[in-house]
């Protein structure tokens, strides 16, 4: 059973990842929500770590696509992240 510590601890390793492509990619937080068709403050709240349990899978796939990744490559811990 997952517990709240863990999934705290999985949507920050999400949050790093999404930060980590998108500045591997060149994209500003704006240009990631225009290509993913999420809005900025999204985005944002993605990024800062903020409300975790507003995650949904449609945002996880969009961001998947944008950031032409995998899905499960989002929720690896990357070393040096």
């Amino acid at each position: 059973m997952m517990t709240n510590i863990d999934m705290v601890s999985q949507y920050a390793v999400f949050s790093n990842n999404i930060r980590y492509y998108r500045k591997k990619r060149g994209f500003t937080q704006e240009v990631l929500a225009e290509k993913s068709e999420l809005s900025i403050s999204y985005i944002k709240q993605i990024e800062s770590c903020k409300e975790y349990k507003n995650l949904t899978l449609t945002a996880i796939l969009k961001l998947s696509k944008a950031l032409d990744i995998p899905v499960n490559q989002l929720f690896y811990e990357k070393k040096g992240n």
